[in-house]
């Protein structure tokens, strides 16, 4: 008998994390009653972003591009795949853009770059060792460092790369902000729990 392969999540937005960056005001001008359920309708594909007429035309592109990207799980016989803990460039990053602090999981990796690349978001993407844990399971492991990430900031001289110390943590990784604030001295924003929402929460933090 064939055994099912066990599969990991990987946190697609749901609809009422979407509608956090929505204008919230219910206005009903999208043909919704709320903007959590035109959010629930975009994710399945049923309507478009461009149907919301308070949504600007960037905020729009990156929504199409992330309802677009492949959200299947992915396999648990990849988990522990461990990367360097090097800082990564995408989309030609300058001063102004945005340290991202993830895991040294592949795949997650994997798919933060894809997210970002596939909607033109400037960021560096920092990898810190959690033992090749994701990042839901390395906070439950207790390996999300906040040792680890100081580390990896020194290591790859991230403060030379930046106008100002701030770094954008996992919205899985919340509990650990005042330990790595308070450890690093940089500015430690909270992003949302699903990576395919960190390009919405970046372009609406500029």
């Amino acid at each position: 008998m064939a055994v099912e392969q066990e599969m990991a999540e990987i946190y697609p937005p749901e609809a009422e994390d979407l509608s956090e960056f929505l204008p919230e005001t219910d206005c009903g001008n999208c043909g919704f009653a709320s903007c959590i359920e035109f959010a629930e309708s975009v994710l399945e594909k049923e309507t478009g972003p461009n149907k919301c007429p308070d949504l600007g035309d960037r905020f729009i592109d990156i929504l199409a591009t992330i309802v677009d990207l492949n959200k299947d799980p992915i396999p648990y016989n990849l988990m522990m795949e461990q990367i360097p803990c090097e800082i990564i460039e995408i989309n030609s990053p300058d001063k102004d853009s945005p340290v991202l602090i993830t895991c040294n999981f592949e795949e997650t990796v994997r798919i933060m770059k894809e997210i970002l690349e596939s909607t033109s978001t400037e960021a560096f993407l920092l990898p810190t060792h959690t033992h090749g844990y994701s990042v839901d399971n390395a906070v439950h492991e207790k390996m999300f460092k906040a040792m680890e990430i100081w580390k990896a900031i020194r290591d790859n001289a991230v403060e030379a790369r930046v106008e100002t110390p701030t770094m954008i943590i996992p919205g899985l990784a919340e509990k650990e902000r005042n330990s790595i604030r308070q450890l690093t001295r940089w500015e430690v924003l909270v992003g949302p729990v699903s990576g395919f929402l960190l390009p919405l929460f970046i372009l609406n933090n500029k």
